[in-house]
């Protein structure tokens, strides 16, 4: 018995398969509680984690609002953009897909896999590759579909302008919000990537134009292709904007003024509405739809002609002899002469050591204000200044609004420069020589072209000085309207109507005397009022033939002269008289304004001239200032 004990095997199996019974009943335990931690406990993750590989989202974004002239025409539309997305983590062959994509894009495979790489990091989140493809391309990615898992096309709508640069600096441009503006407080609602008013019209009314992006919950197969449409929820267009612009004067002011530099606009004086801006050279707004590649930004930004200068807004000009408007105001407000002083237009004048030349090498005799300002004589004006004073002058032009912002709000704006009666930037008292040199708006006097025509047009209305404005209304896409924007007064400047009524007289006479300068923009069906002016650029130097000087040519006006609808002002850089080089632009621009009628309409009576004695006749007829 007890050798048949010690040779049985039985007792040592039994152990060893309790043991073995044991291990497996802890197996199955651990496996029952690991499926009850992963189905119960962490379940709903799990599940939300399957949902997020099946189910995506993808922005739809929203029309911007439009921008329409004062009278509907569409100035600057939308149009359907095609671009090419990727989802990193659903490209199951990186190479063959680089090396495909590659070819159809017409794109670096270098490039290509950069931009796959910058995407693992959210590899969930559609990369954009391309944008703006034409259509050929479109159709060959809808083709290769199949081979080119992760990657799909959308449409999303960008901004058309149907006229290219036509009123460019003052609509603006629109284009992606950069890393700069995103970290700012006022674009904490944006997202990399948004579409962004930058310039002009579009960044002033972007919060109306914009709009709200809608969104799609798609569901996508193992390869990232799209099966079903879950869920859509469509986006809200931005609100429309009707324009105070007229096209069919921003087209006749752009043609009068193709192939010069410099700024054109037109207002109604009796509002501030403006009517038509141009800023030449311009640049095409198209190019910032799209991701504007840095060399064209370095072509644009670097070019010496400065193409995204704003001029009407930003250029500052010597207003030249604009600025005896202001003289004889504030001469004939303080007292220092009438509109019958009569004083010698030498062809220059001595002051001290100093010789000032007028801007014609002949005298003109005796004249009277009206035909002073008619000739645009500077030795005149060198006078009539001295009587004045700085002080009042000073004074004058900031009542007409020089020397401060306009508040049209397209921007940086800018202030000009009115003397102080010290030298700037030296300390230096203020001599009587300055004030000969402020008299014909040079030296220390600058002006853009918008406060310019503001001062003319009040100077036309009566005095008002109105704030130019550029939207009429906000409309919704059912023409509901949203928001109404109308006038508004700055002030009335405190000019007598007596000596806005003289300064009138001398614009007419501009015009239509036989010797006025500005008579180049006579129009026989209408009476037209007006100012020439010639800023010198570069200071003269003694010996210095004055025809060398690169001058800018200036000329401002105002139509009908008895009731006047609309004023209009021309800069034209370096190119000589404002007679020859702006006089015919504002003339064009007239002309649009007030078409030829079609049966004959008799001229206004000419406004009667003050009494003053009796000045020598003039000599022969003159083009010039």
């Amino acid at each position: 018995m007890t050798a048949w004990h010690t040779l049985n095997p039985a007792p040592a199996i039994q152990r060893r398969a309790g043991r073995l019974i044991l291990v497996a009943t802890a197996v199955v335990v651990v496996l029952v509680l690991r499926l009850w931690h992963l189905q119960v406990l962490e379940g709903d993750r799990y599940q939300a984690m399957a949902r997020h590989n099946r189910l995506r989202l993808r922005v739809v974004e929203a029309p911007r609002g439009l921008l329409f002239d004062r009278y509907g025409q569409a100035l600057v539309d939308n149009r359907p953009s095609f671009d090419v997305y990727v989802v990193p983590e659903d490209v199951t062959e990186p190479e063959r897909t680089i090396d495909r994509l590659a070819s159809l894009l017409g794109m670096p495979a270098e490039q290509v896999a950069e931009k796959l790489a910058a995407g693992r990091s959210r590899p969930f989140t559609p990369l954009l590759l391309k944008g703006g493809v034409p259509e050929r391309t479109m159709f060959a990615l809808e083709e290769r579909k199949l081979d080119l898992p992760g990657v799909s096309l959308r449409v999303h709508p960008i901004r058309a302008y149907p006229a290219g640069s036509l009123a460019a600096h003052l609509l603006g441009y629109v284009s992606e919000v950069n890393q700069a503006q995103l970290a700012r407080e006022e674009f904490r609602d944006f997202a990399p990537g948004e579409p962004f008013g930058q310039a002009g019209v579009e960044r002033r009314f972007d919060a109306f134009i914009r709009g709200i992006d809608g969104g799609e919950q798609i569901e996508v197969d193992a390869l990232g292709r799209i099966t079903r449409l879950v869920e859509r929820m469509e986006p809200q267009s931005g609100f429309n904007l009707v324009l105070t612009i007229d096209r069919r004067l921003q087209d006749a002011a752009e043609k009068a003024f193709a192939g010069k530099s410099g700024a054109v606009v037109a207002m109604d004086p009796r509002t501030g509405e403006i009517l038509a801006w141009v800023s030449n050279p311009a640049y095409d707004p198209s190019l910032f739809t799209q991701r504007i590649s840095a060399e064209e930004w370095g072509t644009l930004a670097g070019d010496p002609r400065h193409p995204l200068q704003n001029r009407p807004l930003q250029g500052q000009y010597p207003p030249g002899s604009i600025f005896k408007l202001v003289v004889a105001a504030a001469a004939l407000e303080s007292g220092a002469i009438t509109p019958s002083t009569l004083l010698d237009c030498p062809a220059s004048f001595s002051l001290g050591n100093f010789t000032f030349d007028n801007w014609k090498r002949e005298g003109r005799g005796v004249v009277d204000l009206r035909r002073a300002i008619a000739e645009s004589c500077n030795t005149y004006f060198y006078q009539v200044a001295l009587k004045t004073g700085i002080e009042p002058i000073v004074e004058m032009a900031r009542e007409f609004g020089l020397g401060a912002e306009q508040g049209l709000g397209l921007g940086d704006e800018g202030r000009g420069l009115v003397p102080t009666g010290k030298q700037q930037g030296t300390g230096e008292p203020w001599y009587p020589g300055n004030t000969l040199i402020t008299a014909i708006g040079q030296g220390m006097v600058l002006a853009t072209p918008l406060q310019v025509l503001t001062m003319v047009s009040a100077i036309a209305n009566g005095g008002i000085l109105y704030k130019p404005w550029v939207v009429k209304r906000v409309e919704s896409w059912q023409g509901e309207v949203v928001e109404e924007y109308g006038p508004e007064i700055l002030r009335r400047v405190r000019v007598s109507p007596e000596t806005l009524r003289i300064l009138r007289d001398g614009m007419w006479a501009v015009v239509n005397d036989e010797q006025g300068t500005g008579q180049r923009a006579r129009i026989p069906w209408i009476e037209v009022a007006g100012k020439t002016a010639t800023a010198q650029v570069v200071r003269k130097q003694p010996g210095q033939d004055r025809r060398g000087l690169k001058d800018h040519g200036w000329f401002v006006s105002y139509a009908p002269a008895h009731s006047p609808e609309i004023a209009v002002v021309v800069i034209a850089e370096h190119a000589g008289f404002g007679s020859a080089a702006g006089a015919p632009v504002a003339r064009a621009i007239l002309e649009a304004a007030f078409p030829l009628p079609t049966v004959d309409v008799p001229r206004a009576p000419r406004p009667p001239a003050p009494k003053a004695a009796v000045a020598p006749p003039p000599p022969e007829p003159v083009f010039g200032d």
